[in-house]
């Protein structure tokens, strides 16, 4: 049997209104009037007005004749160290002590007293409890939320709770018992089956959420990653105009457009011959990374629309599109609040693109005989009503007419952020028709602009960054290689890496947008800057070491944190030599172990006006030297070497086939590794 519904009980005891003596109201520390006198928000009474109040008199122990005495030097200290000599407003201006004015300074005006107010509560919300029905509660009034609680009791006479979470058209019931989640039911009410058809995979994500793990303990489970994901579900839900404007219905029907055109890839990708006989995995990454990219709705542990453009080891089948073990690159789609001009609204659509997906392009030419027949939907018109007012804009027609359609626009959130050069970051924002962030609102006096390689790779605190010197990074990493007697073996790379030109460059972290066709252009230039990524990150990311001095001047790998960084010319001048003055026979780990077991390599970055990489390595008894540069799309392109013959045979002779630069550039693209490459070329060149 179960109670009627009610809201939930205090979970600090009875309270006052269940004892059965009498007692006072209860009130909050600001509720009292001589307590609000002292709120930094209450309106500006006087301290004379608070002085003379007899609640205020009979709060701090004094009569109303009497007068607060500081004359002591070790009080107003206290009162200097506590901050609190000017932040109460308590008449005290008179007042002084020879020496110790200094430590009366506390918050200077209003403002600041309502700034470290704001700043502490930010502070404080960070932080959302554990899973329990108090912490679930308070998470509900955060967010703004209806929440109610129901007891239960079972046939077996054990009592649970039913807690509802309602917002105006979701509905979250969480069954729980002794604080511990059993189970979740989440529901759209009033939603189309576009959106309730997504309904189950949300609640899988926010049962996991807060579902304890194995040998977890109730009071180790947090709300944090149930916070995100539930959160995004009520910025919907408070954003959405009924009626009017259903912001799950709009992403929905994104999702079923890109849907549309993931399946048409696939079906592209099946009928070329160089798919014949390849899984269905393979074939899906290849359109995540080559075509349009993969929607998913609800995937990956994280509520929403998510648009796949990449993947680490793209050309290795996923066991599972939904592995978070995976590395991904994607685009989440939602929604937010219009605060400026010229944004265009939401629109609801299952048809940005046809049915047909293409249209006949007779002006096409080469491989691009197909164009995406792309739709514009219309849009969402607002009937008049008074609690539409505040949420509609007027919005022109081409026709001179005007109509009121929602505040709310698309956003996309990359994630991960993508780090840019200006040039590119400015082409991004005109790929989405909006203006870019006004950079000379920017202050720069006290910190350097961004550059490419100081975001990727950030400067140590305390170290001094010439611009006008090249930055090196070095570092050490263990690589697992195979030998010519295809055997596992260890091999210690010492890696560094010159930056010899700074570009100014931009994060990217969200962008407005206004239709899925813009995010689509996109994809080429965020799959280059990417697979960039992905071979920094690798040979001089997070999975190598410092190289530490010892005492005897010998290297070994340190456990530093951050890139190693040099700012000597010298060191570039010498790295900068022709490759047949470097003397490879000199190689070796500082006189340590067997110089075959260790490699050198150096690196040049380049971003400008396409991401380009040089690398020289030790090969045999001479020097490889190679320039590759990684064009949109994430395809790699070798520019200049000096391993293959020049005797326009392809190169020489390798273990089953001739080598070309293409070769060259298909293997780093499947390894995504330099290190692995170097070795990789080493052993089948050299």
């Amino acid at each position: 049997m179960s109670t009627p519904m009610k809201h939930a009980a205090s979970q600090q005891g009875r309270t006052p209104s269940q004892l059965a003596v009498a007692t006072p109201p209860v009130s909050t520390p600001f509720s009292n009037p001589a307590h609000a006198a002292f709120s930094p928000r209450n309106s500006r009474s006087s301290p004379q007005q608070v002085k003379k109040s007899p609640a205020t008199s009979t709060l701090l122990g004094q009569s109303t004749a009497g007068a607060l005495n500081f004359d002591s030097p070790s009080a107003a200290a206290a009162m200097g160290a506590l901050g609190i000599g000017g932040a109460f407003e308590m008449g005290l201006d008179n007042v002084g002590v020879a020496g110790l004015d200094g430590l009366s300074v506390g918050f200077s005006s209003e403002d600041d007293k309502v700034k470290r107010l704001d700043t502490i509560l930010a502070l404080l919300n960070k932080k959302r409890g554990l899973v329990s029905e108090a912490g679930l509660e308070r998470l509900a009034q955060r967010l703004g939320l209806e929440f109610l609680s129901e007891e239960n009791i079972g046939p077996d006479g054990r009592k649970s709770r039913t807690l509802v979470i309602a917002g105006s058209a979701i509905a979250l019931d969480i069954a729980l018992d002794n604080n511990v989640v059993r189970n979740i039911s989440l529901a759209f009410h009033g939603s189309p089956p576009s959106v309730a058809r997504h309904a189950d995979a949300a609640s899988q994500i926010l049962l996991k959420d807060l579902q304890l793990a194995p040998s977890q303990s109730p009071l180790t489970k947090t709300l944090d990653q149930f916070a995100k994901n539930f959160e995004w579900l009520a910025n919907l839900d408070k954003l959405s105009i009924s009626p009017g404007l259903d912001c799950q219905e709009a992403l929905a029907g994104i999702f079923a457009s890109l849907e549309r055109l993931y399946k048409w890839d696939m079906t592209k990708l099946r009928e070329e011959p160089a798919m014949a006989g390849k899984s269905d995995a393979y074939i899906s990454s290849t359109a995540m990374c080559n075509r349009h990219g993969y929607p998913a709705m609800h995937c990956r542990g994280k509520l929403g629309l998510a648009l796949q453009y990449w993947r680490e080891l793209r050309h290795v089948p996923a066991s599972n599109s939904s592995d978070q073990a995976d590395k991904v690159w994607s685009l989440l789609l939602g929604c937010a609040p219009i605060n400026g001009l010229g944004q265009p609204p939401v629109r609801v659509s299952e048809n940005w693109i046809s049915k047909d997906i293409v249209k006949a392009d007779p002006t096409a030419i080469g491989d691009k005989k197909e164009a995406l027949d792309w739709q514009e939907p219309d849009n969402v018109i607002l009937p008049p009503s008074e609690e539409n007012k505040d949420a509609g804009m007027e919005l022109l027609q081409p026709d001179l007419s005007t109509t009121r359609v929602p505040r709310v626009m698309f956003t996309a959130t990359f994630d991960p952020p993508v780090k840019l050069p200006q040039n590119e970051w400015m082409r991004l924002y005109a790929y989405a028709q909006a203006e870019p962030p006004n950079l000379n609102a920017l202050d720069f006096s006290h910190r350097p602009p961004p550059t490419f390689d100081s975001m990727v790779f950030p400067i140590p605190p305390g170290t001094k960054q010439d611009p006008s010197e090249a930055r090196t990074i070095t570092r050490v990493r263990q690589v697992r290689v195979f030998d010519e007697a295809k055997q596992p073996v260890q091999k210690t790379h010492h890696n560094k890496l010159f930056i010899y030109k700074p570009i100014y460059s931009q994060e990217v972290k969200d962008l407005a947008f206004s239709h899925p066709r813009q995010l689509i252009d996109m994809l080429p230039l965020l799959r280059q800057y990417a697979f960039l990524s992905i071979l920094l990150e690798n040979s001089f990311g997070s999975n190598t070491k410092d190289p530490v001095a010892t005492k005897d001047g010998q290297a070994k790998a340190g456990t530093g944190q951050g890139p190693g960084t040099t700012m000597t010319w010298d060191e570039f001048t010498d790295f900068s030599r022709p490759a047949q003055t470097y003397d490879a026979s000199q190689i070796s780990l500082d006189g340590q172990g067997d110089s075959r077991m260790t490699t050198h390599m150096d690196v040049i970055l380049g971003v400008h006006p396409v991401p380009q990489v040089q690398v020289v390595f030790p090969l045999g008894s001479s020097t490889g030297d190679i320039t590759l540069r990684i064009l949109e799309g994430g395809t790699v392109e070798v520019m200049d070497e000096n391993i293959l013959a020049q005797d326009g045979r392809g190169g020489p002779k390798g273990k089953g086939k001739q080598l070309t630069r293409g070769d060259l550039a298909r293997v780093l693209e499947h390894l995504e590794d330099l290190c692995k490459w170097v070795e990789w070329i080493s052993l089948r060149v050299a």
